[in-house]
């Protein structure tokens, strides 16, 4: 039985492996799903920019177009002034070449409001595509490691799950059998230390007639404290530090 522990400690520590293997696995895929999605938020507040740029472009080609407009209104006063024949006549002009002449200086005064708002959002746009530039190269170079890892990764896993069959062969069907159930549901221990008379896997005491059993002949035993029963095929010595099993 002590060399039935032994094989379940090795079987023990090549699951570990192959698990660490599996969660590193699935952990490369989430923090490129992060990084993509860091994209995607910046990709949507750069559209956003845009769009704003974009509303107050407009607005600036509508306000040229109203200047414009003013202005020609402003030659043709001008040019009635010069064909005017009375003095009523003539002061109707000037009023309303004021008029045109104060809604001009409006209009172009909005004009530079506009440009004042529109300067920054133009230098936040370059930053931005600057940044979003460097985020997709990152991503590409991270995307590029990741594939390699992952085929490490998957080499390696394949590798110590041959290594697992063989280890598995060589312990009991029914033994076998306990220890993964055990490994599964603790995920990841199956096999744990006492020490002290105290379970390392539930950290309970267990009953000082195992605990001298642990002692005396070594083997493999279930934990009391987590669900199991004592298994009494347990034969060889074996330091109590080793032996105890979790369920």
């Amino acid at each position: 039985m002590k060399d039935m522990l032994d094989r379940l400690v090795h079987l023990q520590e090549t699951d570990e492996r192959i698990v660490a293997f599996q969660i590193e696995e699935e952990k490369i895929p989430r923090e490129l799903e992060e990084r993509e999605h860091d994209i995607v938020e910046e990709e949507g507040r750069l559209d956003q920019v845009r769009t704003s740029l974009e509303e107050l472009e407009e607005r600036i080609m509508s306000l040229n177009r109203e200047v414009e407009e003013v202005k020609d209104h402003q030659r043709r006063c001008q040019a009635r002034a010069l064909a005017v024949k009375t003095q009523r006549e003539y002061q109707a002009v000037q009023r309303e070449g004021e008029i045109a002449r104060k809604r001009r200086g409006e209009l172009e005064g909005q004009i530079r409001e506009v440009q004042e708002e529109k300067d920054p959002l133009e230098d936040s746009l370059l930053e931005m595509e600057s940044r979003l530039e460097e985020l997709m190269k990152t991503l590409k170079k991270k995307q590029t490691e990741a594939d390699s890892r992952l085929r490490k990764i998957q080499d390696e896993r394949e590798d110590l799950q041959k290594t697992r069959e063989v280890e598995a062969s060589l312990i009991e069907p029914d033994l076998l059998a306990k220890y993964q159930r055990v490994f599964d549901r603790y995920k990841g221990k199956g096999v744990v230390r006492v020490s002290g008379g105290v379970c390392n896997g539930c950290f309970m005491t267990i009953p000082p007639q195992l605990y001298n059993q642990v002692l005396a002949h070594g083997g493999v035993h279930n934990c009391p404290n987590c669900g199991r029963s004592p298994d009494r095929r347990a034969s060889s010595a074996r330091p109590a530090s080793d032996l105890a099993r979790r369920c």
